[in-house]
């Protein structure tokens, strides 16, 4: 953890965000904070723009337009040193894996620790420690590619939080995990998140089991943000407004 998030409530602040690919607008004027220690989720159907989204937060792309702040830091204007250093602090879990098949699982574990001075044995026993926690043991030697692709992503879990980051982007919550591993990663994301004030940000296509462990939820539709509020206030809203009743049929 190495932004004090003391010194930081918004974790994020996103301002009149546009982004346009091959002439057509993917994301349309999206605002939205989130505050620290919240567990917000994305949720819409495939192609809504929720990827892309994760994708400005993390630093990875650039808007067309707008603001994007991030752990107090103006991504518009921050040089590939900040960008650096702000990604230490930020744990994400892609879609579509990122694991390196030609390292084993504990060397893809220990890859986030190598900048961070850490003697080797440190390092060893702190992905050790994590893999532990989340159920792994025995997994050390193993390559990704021998992995099911439930472990795959537990596997992903546990190398995004190795640096204990203060954010947590998840992109697709709990796709592809059985019931069982399923309850074991919604109970240590909720440890992680007591113990050290982790903001965690996902996104789902589902209305199901992820968005019991959101604070807040976003619908998304067509890159437009069509409602932000509790499960409760969604709900409500679902009975109002006809658009929003489309858009989350299309994310059963």
């Amino acid at each position: 953890m190495l932004l004090g998030a003391e010194a930081v409530t918004a974790i994020i602040k996103l301002e009149n965000i546009f982004q346009h690919i091959g002439g057509r607008c993917v994301l349309e004027d999206i605002s939205l904070c989130i505050e620290a220690g919240e567990s917000f989720a994305l949720l819409g159907p495939n192609g809504a723009g929720k990827t892309l989204l994760l994708r400005l937060i993390m630093g990875l792309d650039r808007p067309s337009a707008g603001r994007i702040e991030v752990l107090g830091r103006d991504l518009t204007h921050a040089s590939p040193a900040e960008m650096i250093r702000l990604r230490r602090s930020v744990g994400m879990v892609m879609q579509g894996g990122s694991l390196l098949n030609g390292l084993s699982v504990i060397e893809n574990l220990i890859l986030p620790l190598r900048a961070s001075g850490l003697s080797t044995d440190r390092m060893q026993r702190t992905a050790r420690l994590i893999m532990t926690q989340l159920r792994l043991d025995g997994l050390e030697n193993m390559r990704p590619y021998e992995l099911s692709g439930g472990l795959s992503r537990k596997v992903e879990l546990a190398r995004a939080l190795i640096c204990r980051p203060l954010l947590l982007l998840w992109d697709e919550l709990l796709d592809g995990l059985d019931p069982a591993s399923v309850g074991e990663i919604k109970e240590h994301l909720q440890r992680e998140k007591k113990t050290y004030n982790m903001t965690l940000i996902f996104s789902t296509h589902q209305t199901g089991g992820a968005l019991t462990i959101a604070h807040r939820i976003g619908v998304l539709e067509s890159g437009r943000l069509l409602f932000t509020g509790s499960q409760e206030g969604l709900e409500a809203a679902e009975r109002r407004d006809l658009e929003l009743r489309f858009a989350l049929q299309g994310s059963l």
